[in-house]
């Protein structure tokens, strides 16, 4: 069995999903409980039970444990990362944020990249400890990572400005945030964090103002603006976890 395939079978195992739900931390379920209940107080505070409501409480629930998950380094996270990304996608679409739909995209296609590479990770180094392990970014994939964003975001800035997308100067941002992230995830490079908190703290700022704005699917905005804030403190967490492991 080839390295994808294995990949594919241990992140869609329900046996090996529920294994790594009940091996997680004492805080970890502590951020989870906390994380889960904040989407849905904000889920019924909207009052607007409508199909992007709903859509947007099931994006929350499936990304929370998607990120809780990714904070310890398992594999099965792409299995919630991969649902929530589709939801997320349609969302996004009704909320005419062209970014977002690339950034979701994009994230869409590496899920899988990821499982490739994550297993490939745990069969190289993981000692039994089924978690991925941590790398430190060097100073020339930094610099590349940097150009690699300044072009992007001109291209997708100007693509926005064309098609008419809202708040697009930061809309821009997300999906060359999101592709360098992603990418650096991956590989298990740490710095991901970096990149995910700009892309929360962006996030934020947007969703807000959708949910200000009440237009642009505000009914469910709400929800959205809470579970970027949640993903926010969250990325906090996640960076203490992987820059207090030793990197490879």
């Amino acid at each position: 069995m080839n390295v994808f395939t294995r990949g594919l079978s241990q992140t869609f195992s329900p046996k090996n999903v529920i294994r790594e739900l009940i091996t997680l931390r004492f805080f970890d379920y502590i951020m989870l409980l906390v994380m889960l209940v904040a989407q849905v107080v904000a889920y019924i505070a909207t009052d607007a039970f409508d199909l992007i409501s709903n859509l947007s409480l099931v994006v929350g629930v499936f990304t929370i444990l998607n990120l809780i998950l990714m904070n310890r380094g398992r594999l099965t996270n792409y299995l919630w990362g991969t649902i929530g990304t589709i939801f997320w996608w349609v969302i996004a679409l009704q909320s005419h944020l062209i970014g977002d739909i690339f950034s979701q995209t994009f994230y869409l296609v590496m899920q899988f990249v990821g499982i490739y590479f994550w297993q490939k990770n745990l069969d190289d180094f993981e000692g039994g400890s089924g978690e991925v392990a941590p790398r430190k970014i060097t100073a020339k994939i930094a610099s590349l990572a940097i150009l690699a964003f300044v072009v992007i975001y001109g291209i997708v800035l100007a693509t926005s400005h064309g098609l008419h997308g809202q708040q697009i100067f930061l809309d821009a941002t997300l999906l060359p945030l999101g592709i360098l992230s992603m990418v650096l995830m991956t590989y298990g490079y740490r710095s991901q964090w970096l990149g995910w908190i700009l892309i929360d703290s962006i996030n934020v700022i947007i969703w807000f103002n959708n949910w200000n704005s009440g237009i642009h699917g505000g009914s469910s905005a709400l929800g959205m603006f809470v579970l970027q804030i949640t993903m926010l403190l969250n990325c906090i967490y996640g960076t203490y976890l992987w820059f207090s492991k030793k990197p490879e």
